[in-house]
This record gives C-alpha cells, sequence and structure tokens, in this order.
C-alpha cells in the first residue's frame, strides 16, 4: 500500500486495465481492480475484482475479496468473499472463496472449495 506524506492509499481508488492492454509479472493494488485486457503474471487486489469477456490472465494466483469473472482465467484463485462466474468465464484451475456462484454456459477446470478458507493440498493437478 503506498503511502504519501504519512497517509494510506485510498482504498476506493480502482485499478483499470484497458482492453489491448499488456503485463507481464505481477499485479497488486491496494483498491479495487477491473482488468479487460491481458495480464502474465499473479494478480492480487485487495478490494474487489471484476475480470471482463476479453480480459485473459495466466499466472500462478489471482486474490481479491469478491471476484467476478466474465473472461479467461488460467490461476488459482482465492475471494475471501465471493466468486461469480458469468456465462462467458472460462476459469482453469484451483477456486478456494466463501461462496461460489456459477451462471449456466461458463467453463470451470479444477477443483472448488468453498466456506472457510483452508489450504487445498499441494498436489491440484488430476491423477495426481
Amino acid at each position: 500500500m503506498a503511502v504519501l506524506g504519512g497517509r494510506r492509499s485510498n482504498p476506493a481508488v480502482l485499478t483499470y486495465l484497458s482492453e489491448g492492454s499488456e503485463i507481464e509479472g505481477n499485479l497488486k493494488t491496494s483498491g479495487s481492480a477491473r482488468i479487460d485486457g491481458r495480464v502474465k503474471g499473479s494478480v492480487i487486489v485487495e478490494g474487489d475484482l471484476e475480470i471482463g469477456s476479453n480480459a485473459q490472465i495466466e499466472g500462478e494466483q489471482v486474490r481479491a475479496q469478491n471476484i467476478i469473472v466474465h473472461g479467461q482465467v488460467n490461476a488459482q484463485i482465492t475471494a475471501s468473499g465471493k466468486l461469480h462466474m458469468t456465462k462467458t468465464a472460462r476459469v482453469e484451475g484451483d477456486i478456494r472463496a466463501m461462496s461460489l456462484d456459477v451462471e449456466a454456459g461458463a467453463v470451470f477446470v479444477g477443483r472448488s472449495q468453498t466456506g472457510e478458507l483452508r489450504a487445498l493440498p499441494q498436489n491440484t493437478k488430476p491423477g495426481g
């Protein structure tokens, strides 16, 4: 969290990655975020996260308070609140969330754990 003049940054600030933009590396923000571009790396958001329908995230993890997925995610997802996958979502990776909402048409390949957030077993690959 950035500190300027002894003050913490405003958690209500929205970080936005527009369509056509790309980041290689980890993205971390103290507010909320909306991603419509492409991220190759982890995404850590202290607030809420919305992943647009044309967005692509490929990395180790995606973590936020509440997450809405419209696009593609290939990573482990952790939502300390609610995870919502819309009908256009494609998620490949394990999910941990307090609550999970999946619309008809969404594609999910992985394992899910809802309720109390405990660590998933280390070997998360199918058949392993």
